[in-house]
């Protein structure tokens, strides 16, 4: 997928090459921030409780943790919709390997049965399908 990808941090003005995951790390933060800037500027735009409510939010009480949660919910829903993507991308068997496995709670053992292959496979699949699943987050 980003096999030959070049990653770059500016380093004191200089650009410096750095590995995929140097690069992730440092610059995962600084995004995320900007995503809640974006969303508390463009998506929630209340400049109090009342105006929540009159968008349709019900509002137990005043304080800032609603808001906080309202914000978390949202961040939920990307990390659901990242995971969506994530999951298309995978290959057939894969996706099957990652609904027993995650979603049905089958061991290694069972769904090693269950597709005809050893216990050693798909305790390799799963670090792999782990591998690429990362990529997106």
């Amino acid at each position: 997928m980003q096999d030959n990808k070049t990653f770059y941090l500016f380093v004191k003005g200089q650009k410096v090459e750095v590995s995929e995951e140097i690069y992730r790390a440092y610059v995962q933060p600084e995004r995320k921030q900007r995503m809640r800037e974006y969303r508390a500027k463009n998506k929630i735009v209340v400049s109090s409780i009342e105006g929540l409510e009159e968008k349709g939010f019900e509002v137990a009480d005043g304080s800032q943790d609603f808001l906080t949660s309202l914000i978390d919910l949202e961040e939920e829903n990307e990390r659901k919709t990242l995971l969506v993507k994530a999951l298309s991308c995978l290959k057939e068997q894969d996706k099957q390997i990652v609904q027993l496995y995650f979603y049905d709670n089958k061991t290694q053992d069972k769904i090693a049965d269950i597709l005809g292959v050893s216990r050693q496979y798909i305790s390799k699949k799963i670090k792999q399908i782990l591998e690429k699943l990362k990529q997106f987050f």
